[in-house]
C-alpha cells in the first residue's frame, strides 16, 4: 500500500522572509549590537581632535588627578573646580590610566557607560518582555542622534545617564518582588544611584525619585513611598559618603558652593541663570536628537498606548520619560546634553510598540512616512556635498582641512551608501528589514560624520592639532598666558596646570578668587610688565583675539607670533636669547 505523504509547504514569501530575519536577528543579536557599538562608539574615539571647552577639561581635571594622586579634590589649571564631584573625574582618570593620555582614553568612558545603558536596557526588557522587544530597544537607543554624539564625547552627561539607566532598570522589579529579591533590586539600585551622585551630584538622585514616585501613585501603591527608599538610601550613602567626608575635610567650602550655586541658584534664579532657554526649549533638542527614530514613533506608539496603558512597564516608561522631561523643562538653566536621559525611556516605549506593530503585521504606511522624510534628508545631504566640493575647488570657501579632498571624498560614498539602504528600506515591506536598515544608515552617516570632520572649521573643534604644532616653544619653565577661550587646551596638550589668565576667567572665577590663587589672574598692565621683565624666561600668550583687534598694541611686539583663526599665538623669547649681543 502506497502512503501519500503531505508536502510540508512554506509561508507565504513575506511572511516567510520575516520569520528568516527573526531567526538570523535572534541568533545574531548579541554579535550584531557588539559590532554596532564598536563600530559607532568606540572607532571613532581617537580620530577627532578633543574640543574645547568640555572635552579638554574633562581630560585635563582627569590629567591632574593622575599628575597628583589627589582624587578627592578636582582640580583644573591647579585652581579648584568645585562644578561638579569627584566620581566623573575619577572614572576618566582610570579609562586614561588604562589607555593613555589620548583622545579614546579622554572618551572612552562616555562611550562605556552608554553601552552598559543599553545593556541594561536590554537585560530589563528581555525579563519582563522577550528578546527581541530587547535587543530592539538597544538598537534604537545606540542610533539616536544625540545619544551617538554625546556617547563618543568626553562629557559628565553620558556617564550619569548610565548610572541612572542602571538604577531605574533596577528599581522596576524591585516593585514586582519581594522579600530577598526585592532587598537585592534595591540595594543594587542605591550602588547605581551613589555612583550617579558622585558622577553629577544632587540631580541625579532626583531623576530615580521623580520616576518612581509618580509610577507608584499611579499604581495605587503609594504606601509604598514609605517601605522603598530606605534601603537604596542607606546602599548610596555608603557608595557617596566617603567622599562627601573627605572633601568636606579638605575643602569645607565646598558644600557650600555645589550645593547653593550648581543646584538651588542654577535651578531657580532666572535673573542670573546659565544657559537660560524658554521652557519648550527641550521639545525641538529631543525631536532632533531622537532622529531618526522620532519620525517613525507616532502612529506605532500611540496605538499601543490605546491598548495597553494600563500595563506596568508602559506606565514606568511614561513617566521616566515625562516627568524627568518635564523637570529639566522648568529649569532656568537649560543645556541639550540634560535631557539625555529621556532617551532611554523613549527606546522602550518605541521597541515595544514596534514590536506590537510587527506582531499584529499592521499597514506599513505610518511607518513608511518616516522613512520617506529621513530618505529625503539623506538625499538633501547627497546633492548639498558636491556643492561644497566645487565651492571648495573654486576657492570661494577657506580651507577647511589638509586632507580635505580624502575626508569629502570617504563622506560622500558613505551618504550615498547610506541613501542606498533607505531607498532599500523603502521598498521592503518587511517592518523588521526596514528598522534594520534605517539604523544602519544613520550609524554609517554619523560614524562617517566623525571620522570626516574637517579640522579648520571651528577653533573649538579643532585647537588641539594647532597647538600641538606649536609645541616646540613650550619647556617645562615657560611662562603660558591663556584666556578663558584657551585655558583648557594649554593645560591638556602642554601638561602645563599653572597657566596664568587674563581677559576674564569664565568658569575658573570661583577657583582664582582663593587667596592662593588670586596672582594667576592678569590684567594687561600686569602683562605688559612681565614680557619687559621676562628675563631667562620664555613667555607665550594664547588668547582669542582677532589681527586688528586694538588691545594687541598693549604688548610688545612678538619674537614669534601665528594667527589661527580666531586665536593669536605670540611668543616672547628669553631677553638673552633675543638680544645676544647684551
Amino acid at each position: 500500500m502506497v502512503i501519500f505523504m503531505p508536502l510540508e509547504r512554506k509561508p507565504p514569501g513575506s511572511t516567510f522572509q520575516s520569520m528568516q530575519i527573526k531567526r538570523f536577528t535572534k541568533k545574531y543579536a548579541g554579535a550584531g549590537l557588539l559590532l554596532l557599538f564598536s563600530i559607532i562608539y568606540l572607532l571613532p574615539l581617537n580620530l577627532r581632535q578633543l574640543s574645547i571647552p568640555d572635552e579638554m577639561r574633562y581630560g585635563e581635571i582627569a590629567r591632574e588627578m593622575l599628575a597628583t594622586g589627589d582624587f578627592i579634590t578636582p582640580r583644573l589649571n591647579d585652581l579648584r573646580y568645585f562644578e561638579k564631584p569627584a566620581g566623573g573625574h575619577i572614572l576618566n582618570a582610570a579609562a586614561m590610566a588604562v589607555f593613555g593620555k589620548t583622545n579614546f582614553g579622554v572618551r572612552f568612558m562616555s562611550a562605556f557607560a552608554t553601552g552598559l545603558g543599553a545593556l541594561a536596557l536590554l537585560l530589563l526588557l528581555k525579563k519582563e518582555r522577550d528578546s527581541e522587544t530587547a535587543v530592539l530597544a538597544a538598537f534604537i537607543l545606540l542610533t539616536c542622534i544625540m545619544v551617538m554624539g554625546l556617547g563618543t564625547f568626553s562629557l559628565l552627561d553620558a556617564m550619569v545617564t548610565g548610572f541612572i539607566t542602571l538604577t531605574l532598570c533596577c528599581l522596576y522589579p524591585a516593585t514586582l518582588t519581594t522579600g530577598r529579591k526585592q532587598i537585592g533590586w534595591l540595594a543594587l539600585a542605591g550602588v547605581f544611584a551613589g555612583g550617579a551622585f558622585l558622577v553629577k551630584g544632587f540631580v541625579a538622585l532626583a531623576v530615580p525619585v521623580i520616576v518612581i514616585a509618580p509610577y507608584l501613585l499611579i499604581r495605587k501603591e503609594w504606601i509604598r513611598l514609605f517601605t522603598l527608599p530606605w534601603i537604596p538610601l542607606v546602599a548610596a550613602l555608603l557608595i557617596a559618603l566617603p567622599w562627601c567626608i573627605a572633601v568636606h575635610l579638605r575643602e569645607p567650602d565646598y558644600w557650600h558652593y555645589f550645593f547653593w550655586e550648581e543646584h538651588i541658584n542654577r535651578f531657580f534664579s532666572s535673573a542670573d541663570a546659565q544657559h537660560k532657554n524658554p521652557f519648550w526649549y527641550y521639545i525641538p533638542v529631543f525631536s532632533g536628537g531622537a532622529m531618526p527614530w522620532i519620525l517613525m514613533a507616532p502612529f506605532p506608539m500611540v496605538g499601543m498606548l490605546k491598548k495597553r496603558i494600563k500595563e506596568p512597564l508602559i506606565q514606568f516608561g511614561l513617566c521616566w520619560l515625562i516627568v524627568p522631561f518635564l523637570f529639566f523643562s522648568v529649569s532656568s538653566g537649560k543645556l541639550a546634553t540634560y535631557i539625555l536621559p529621556c532617551f532611554v525611556p523613549f527606546a522602550l516605549l518605541l521597541a515595544m510598540a514596534l514590536k506590537d506593530f510587527m506582531d499584529e503585521k499592521r499597514a506599513i504606511r505610518p511607518i513608511q512616512i518616516g522613512l520617506i522624510i529621513f530618505t529625503a534628508v539623506i538625499a538633501i545631504g547627497v546633492v548639498a556635498l558636491p556643492i561644497v566640493g566645487i565651492l571648495e575647488d573654486l576657492q570661494k570657501l577657506p580651507l577647511m582641512d589638509d586632507q580635505f579632498w580624502l575626508k569629502f571624498t570617504m563622506l560622500l560614498i558613505s551618504v550615498i551608501v547610506a541613501l542606498g539602504l533607505m531607498i532599500s528600506a523603502l521598498r521592503t515591506k518587511l517592518i523588521e528589514k526596514k528598522i534594520i536598515l534605517l539604523g544602519c544608515s544613520v550609524a554609517l552617516v554619523f560614524s562617517a560624520g566623525s571620522a570626516c570632520l574637517p579640522a579648520e572649521v571651528s577653533s573649538s573643534l579643532s585647537i588641539q592639532k594647532h597647538l600641538e604644532s606649536q609645541r616646540d616653544w613650550v619647556e617645562d619653565d615657560t611662562i603660558i598666558i591663556g584666556d578663558p577661550k584657551t585655558v583648557h587646551a594649554l593645560c591638556y596638550v602642554y601638561q602645563h596646570a599653572n597657566i596664568y589668565l587674563t581677559r576674564g576667567s569664565g568658569e575658573l572665577t570661583y577657583g582664582i578668587t582663593y587667596p592662593d590663587s588670586k596672582h594667576r589672574y592678569l590684567d594687561s598692565d600686569q602683562i605688559s610688565t612681565l614680557i619687559a621683565e621676562r628675563g631667562d624666561k620664555r613667555v607665550i600668550l594664547a588668547i582669542r583675539a582677532k589681527p586688528d583687534d586694538a588691545f594687541r598694541t598693549d604688548y610688545l611686539k612678538p619674537d614669534y607670533q601665528q594667527q589661527w583663526l580666531k586665536i593669536w599665538f605670540a611668543v616672547y623669547e628669553p631677553l638673552q636669547a633675543a638680544n645676544p649681543a647684551e
